[in-house]
């Protein structure tokens, strides 16, 4: 499972659609089946249990979803239930997970530390957007970076909702977001999507579309959803016109670039935009179908909180 590259994004991206229309729209139970997944990456796993709680807020409260779990006794099959049972997706469904009541210690190292979280304040302070949400979030991520990782959610929550997703299915009433965290190595991974309409369809919603031409023009070369993204971080501020909204994810994108290690990457309609601290690379690549949504992957040395928070 993986929304990178091609040939591994595209079952992800088709699994979560026969989800949607059967859960949704067909109203039917589902089985979510993990019996042959020997390896799951986060960016995946965030969104599946993304369209997963979502679909749980919107349906019937008689549906039923299950997982089909791994049942070899192989260190690969074992991580990808402890995976399911550490990122609260067995619990969420209601499904008894195949060891109850571990500790964080008893699980793989490579499971073992990172969070789930998901929340919908979005209208409060920056800082204060993360002090309330339903799951857990690592520690270095609410004293060290709080601030400006909030000003990115605050500012992709209130274009995100704004129109139709297109997905087939009815309008979800929440501006809700979903993230993985992992504090690890002198580390911290964050993790945060949400399921609305992605950056390319946004930015038409906010801004001047003169203004975008002139743009575009600069990221010929790129396709249209890339440019896309890469406008967002030029233009920095949104169209709300308050203070600190919208400098989130430049903020990120910019302490990134000048990070002693890390990377960070943004998945937004068909399109990715990455840079790699390590290789000094910035990376693109387009996509045949959309994510439906916005995903900024971001990895940081946790000494490095202050430069991005402050």
């Amino acid at each position: 499972m993986n929304l990178r590259r091609y040939f591994l994004r595209q079952p992800v991206l088709r699994a979560c659609e026969l989800f949607r229309n059967a859960y949704l729209r067909d109203k039917r139970d589902v089985i979510l089946d993990f019996s042959r997944t020997r390896l799951i990456q986060a960016d995946a796993m965030l969104v599946l249990v993304a369209e997963v709680d979502r679909a749980m807020r919107m349906g019937l409260t008689k549906q039923v979803i299950r997982c089909k779990l791994p049942n070899g006794v192989d260190q690969e099959s074992q991580i990808v239930c402890e995976v399911l049972e550490q990122v609260e997706l067995l619990k969420r469904i209601g499904q008894q997970s195949p060891a109850a009541k571990r500790q964080d210690n008893d699980f793989h190292e490579s499971v073992r530390h990172w969070r789930y979280a998901t929340g919908t304040r979005v209208d409060e302070k920056p800082g204060d957007v993360l002090d309330q949400h339903e799951g857990r979030i690592s520690e270095g991520l609410m004293t060290g970076v709080q601030t400006g990782l909030s000003e990115a959610l605050v500012n992709s929550l209130h274009h995100a909702y704004r129109a139709d997703r297109l997905d087939g299915c009815a309008p979800f009433n929440e501006r809700r977001w979903w993230m993985f965290t992992r504090e690890a190595n002198g580390l911290l991974d964050v993790l945060v999507c949400d399921l609305g309409i992605g950056i390319p369809r946004s930015l038409p919603l906010s801004w001047d579309r003169n203004l975008l031409k002139k743009l575009m023009g600069i990221f010929g070369k790129s396709s249209p959803d890339v440019a896309s993204i890469q406008m967002a971080l030029i233009l920095g501020e949104t169209s709300t016109g308050e203070v600190n909204r919208g400098k989130g994810l430049p903020q990120i994108w910019n302490a990134t670039r000048t990070s002693s290690a890390g990377s960070v990457g943004i998945l937004s309609g068909k399109a990715y935009v990455g840079y790699d601290v390590a290789s000094g690379e910035e990376f693109s690549g387009s996509y045949e179908s959309s994510l439906l949504g916005t995903l900024v992957n971001w990895t940081f040395p946790v000494d490095a909180a202050d430069a991005v928070d402050g």
